[in-house]
């Protein structure tokens, strides 16, 4: 598998030799402009770098005036936001040319851009992905923190799992830039950022009206509208998607729509106003899990399902406003912003067919809805001590959730309700406050970090039993981060980095009065970060530790508690923009992840399920000029992204399979009409997105097989998906 990686590989390792330097490596970048209208404290705080657009007046020298436009009108601002410093070697950054570089579905896939993740949908086009990054099984969300334009992603006590993170409200086109922040390093870090988070800036770039319109395998056709002004940001856009599918094989149909609108505004001088406001609607079926030796014996097509009536729908509506003042010096300044959730998932499964309930089966159904308000505020000022760059922040995040949840065992015949697992009332409480320091002690060296403390409260009415039993918790956790960033050479920098992080627990194991537990995290990481005109490129070690971990549990079809784990391993970054049509980018990363302590059916050592050793993406993309005809541009783009999944170990000492998967992109566009052919797993590899070892029994009325067996979710085979858009400007 590995010589076969090498040789797929090979053409994108070649070309990543020469990226655009960014602000967070203190490398000579081109500089970069921002709209009337931007917000003019850079998010977070980083360093601003101003340069004035073609057309666009030069700011004025200092203690001068602002010149008038152009054509003689009123001045023009020029506001610009930077990059936030990095607080760890391997800090990841794709911007919208690498995202492109390759076909996605939806946001989930372009996740997989960030080194060591790997996504899987096992149970259908509308539940959230599985998530596994650097050596974490995230399940869908429990151990990555997620944000999309000022929202949190994460869902507080999910019934099907904490943390739960849907993402695909987020249209591919409309990602802007992707920021991964490996291990809890930064104070803004909070509640899941175990193995880390990852922040989705939105933004659409294509001046007018974008009508685009699909269709390819399997039934799957796709309308997308978009518009952006012409003279506007490109953070001011709104967008539509509408997609179906039939689905690769029976009961994995699946629609969905989704709406997001983004506005930027400058109401006042000093003043700047961000608005984003989406909703989204999933349905979907899913063709759960089949025995591998039923496969291998031909009583079941690869494709077929146990269980059709699996699946679920989906609903996701939000609203952010992020207002932001300028302080008196340069990135100084005042930020808040409010949000508003509304969560529903409904979701039935089947694991183990009728090991439980012979007669009436083992399928659950949950369903859980939930609303999250909230607001992030901050406040940033200079404050020389050992240099005149040394900066503070202050911060503060407020969010509280209101939930409803079941879990009932429907019997297979007729669906009615043989059980009630969970009925319950949950409001979650999480108050934050932290401090942030970037302090320079010497001219190579600055010190950035700070201290977070938060506050969690639940009350819970639990109707599942006989009466409802009313009972409430609260805790606190405090932690410190920090990392050390040394400037050895031009372009290249050391970090090492240390930080304490948490994961919040599940509202209803908590008991009356008790001090909430938290799983909490202790990570460490030290590596190189170099940066110039071309290339941006990352190499570290790392180490994290875990108090409890979290692991799927067949019989109530969602992860439970298992003993203290911890995760050492390596990851290589290389990001490279050789020339003005070529982009290309590699992470490769090797983690092992292991129990420390023992428990149930896992001995200290034992390797943590699930979870692959190696994961390894590739992306190379290609977008030259063809010329002129009859006086009209003609532009091609092709590229192609490579993912490798290699050793996944299983319960009970198995190792899952290997999987290689090739998706290709080819587009060509003449003046405002665009074709588009994407290929997903070019090679129609046959591979698997879930691996599990358990018993189970799918045979109504028969004695169940207690020996655990091989249990697989197939993965999508070769799919060919053709577009035509038009623009109207």
């Amino acid at each position: 598998m590995i010589r076969s990686l090498c040789a797929t590989l090979a053409p994108l390792l070649i070309t990543t030799v020469a990226a655009a330097a960014r602000a967070d490596d203190d490398v000579a970048a081109p500089p970069a402009v921002a709209a009337p209208g931007t917000p003019a404290v850079p998010p977070g705080g980083g360093e601003a770098h101003a340069a004035a657009a073609p057309g666009t007046p030069a700011p004025p020298p200092e203690g001068g005036e602002a010149p008038a436009a152009a054509d003689g009108g009123a001045p023009v601002a020029v506001v610009v936001q930077g990059a936030r410093p990095p607080r760890s070697a391997s800090e990841t950054v794709r911007e919208r040319a690498e995202v492109r570089a390759a076909p996605h579905r939806t946001a989930s896939d372009a996740l997989q851009l960030v080194p060591g993740v790997f996504t899987t949908q096992h149970s259908g086009e509308g539940k959230a992905h599985q998530i596994f990054f650097r050596g974490f099984d995230a399940v869908h969300g429990q151990d990555l923190e997620i944000w999309v334009a000022g929202a949190p992603v994460n869902e507080v006590s999910n019934v099907h799992g904490q943390g739960y993170a849907d993402l695909h409200f987020v249209m591919p086109e409309v990602i802007r830039e992707l920021r991964a922040q490996p291990g809890s390093y930064d104070p803004r870090q909070g509640d899941f950022a175990v193995a880390g988070s990852v922040r989705f800036e939105l933004g659409y770039d294509e001046p007018g009206i974008t009508v685009a319109a699909g269709a390819g395998s399997d039934g799957a056709r796709r309308l997308f509208l978009a518009y952006h002004p012409e003279h506007a940001d490109e953070a001011t856009f709104a967008a539509f998607e509408a997609y179906e599918t039939d689905g690769f094989g029976p009961a994995r149909a699946a629609s969905r729509t989704s709406f997001i609108a983004q506005g930027v505004y400058q109401p006042a001088a000093g003043l700047s106003a961000r608005v984003m406001a989406s909703a989204f609607a999933a349905r979907f079926g899913s063709a759960g899990v089949l025995r591998l030796d039923d496969i291998e014996a031909g009583k079941v097509d690869r494709f077929a399902s146990y269980d059709p009536d699996q699946g679920g729908d989906s609903s996701r509506a939000q609203l952010v406003l992020d207002l932001r003042t300028a302080g008196d010096a340069p990135g100084e300044g005042l930020s808040l912003a409010p949000f508003v959730v509304l969560r529903a998932l409904r979701l039935r499964s089947n694991f183990t067919g009728y090991l439980e309930d012979p007669a009436s089966g083992d399928a659950t159904q949950q369903r859980n809805e939930a609303i999250t308000v909230g607001a992030t505020a901050s406040y940033r000022l200079r404050l020389p001590l050992l240099s005149d760059r040394d900066t503070f922040e202050a911060g503060f995040v407020a969010r509280s959730d209101w939930i409803e949840q079941s879990q009932r065992r429907l019997a297979a015949v007729d669906d009615r309700p043989t059980a009630t697992l969970v009925d319950a009332r949950v409001r979650a409480t999480d108050v934050a406050g932290y401090l942030d320091a970037s302090i320079r002690p010497a001219r190579r060296i600055e010190v950035r970090g700070g201290l977070r403390a938060d506050g969690l409260a639940y009350q819970v009415l639990d109707d599942a039993g006989e009466g409802a039993a009313a009972r409430g918790a609260q805790g606190v956790h405090v932690g410190g981060k920090g990392t050390v960033d040394v400037a050895l050479l031009p372009g290249l920098r050391a970090l090492a980095s240390v930080g304490q992080g948490f994961r919040s627990p599940q509202a209803r194991s908590l008991g009356d009065g008790e001090r909430a537990p938290f799983t909490r995290a202790l990570s460490a990481e030290a590596g190189l970060r170099y940066a110039d005109e071309r290339v941006r490129a990352s190499a570290a070690l790392f180490h994290a530790r875990l108090s409890e971990d979290l692991v799927f549990d067949e019989a109530t079809g969602r992860n439970e508690p298992v003993p203290a784990t911890a995760r050492t391993g390596v990851a290589l970054d290389a990001v490279a923009h050789p020339a003005p049509w070529l982009v290309s980018s590699v992470g490769l990363t090797y983690t092992r992840a292991a129990f420390t302590a023992a428990g149930g059916r896992y001995a200290a050592g034992d390797l943590l399920p699930f979870v692959p050793q190696v994961v390894a993406r590739a992306d190379l993309a290609v977008t030259p000029r063809l010329g002129a005809l009859f006086g009209r541009r003609l532009e091609a783009r092709a590229g192609a992204g490579v993912t490798l999944l290699h050793r996944r170990p299983l319960p009970f000492g198995e190792i899952g399979h290997d999987a290689l998967l090739t998706d290709v992109t080819a587009h060509l566009r003449y003046d405002r009409v665009e074709l588009g052919l994407d290929v997903y797993n070019l090679l129609d590899a046959a591979w698997f997105d879930g691996e599990f070892v358990y018993p189970s029994s799918f045979t109504r009325g028969a004695a169940p097989d207690l020996l655990p067996a091989r249990h697989v979710t197939v993965g999508a085979p070769r799919s060919v998906f053709a577009s035509l858009s038009l623009t109207l400007g």
